[in-house]
């Protein structure tokens, strides 16, 4: 079946609450062990511990940005966090992401215990040419900080980045892997 991904963002709350245009096309998104994201289905936080391959229709010439957010920290009812940001990557050649420029390195899903799922988020833009990201918000793994309250919409129109060309998302709730992600990371309730 043929999902129309303007409908499909509407009915999950993305659009017009997170971004004010849907993505063009669906991107792929894969985890290691195969593991797909496909267009809304729930994934477990240790099926996605590691950073994803991405593809989309790409042109080879341009550049791109993506970003994977969490609108739903730390719940979907309470969202005082929202947007955490999980992964960004920009000036990316075509559509190989391990050539773009990383400002948050990829981090993975911890939703809290209790509070249902998240929706985690991936989006594409496309830039109108290269991007001086100098001034620009960085995150290590390790870092949480900058990530809290992060604007997608924002953080696009400062950029010039305009609709997303591509994207995707799948859902996920806490389970016995979240204190093993947390673990790894600098104690906080930040999330």
């Amino acid at each position: 079946m043929q999902v129309d991904i303007g409908q499909f963002y509407a009915e999950h709350d993305i659009v017009p609450m997170l971004i004010d245009r849907a993505p063009d096309a669906f991107a792929k998104v894969v985890y290691r062990g195969k593991k797909l994201v496909d267009a809304g289905k729930e994934l477990s936080p240790a099926e996605v511990r590691e950073e994803p391959k991405v593809e989309w229709y790409a042109d080879p010439t341009a550049l791109y940005t993506l970003v994977m957010i969490d609108p739903d920290s730390p719940s979907r009812m309470e969202p005082w966090n929202r947007e955490f940001a999980h992964w960004l990557v920009g000036n990316i050649p075509g559509r190989h992401v391990q050539n773009g420029e990383t400002l948050f390195e990829y981090i993975p899903v911890f939703p809290r215990s209790g509070v249902g799922f998240h929706r985690y988020i991936f989006l594409v833009f496309w830039q109108q040419s290269w991007n001086d990201y100098a001034e620009a918000p960085r995150a290590s793994s390790k870092n949480r900080t900058p990530r809290i309250r992060f604007s997608t919409r924002d953080f696009a129109r400062r950029y010039s980045l305009g609709s997303p060309v591509a994207g995707n998302f799948f859902i996920a709730q806490y389970d016995d892997y979240v204190p093993v992600i947390l673990s790894r990371y600098p104690a906080s309730d930040d999330y």
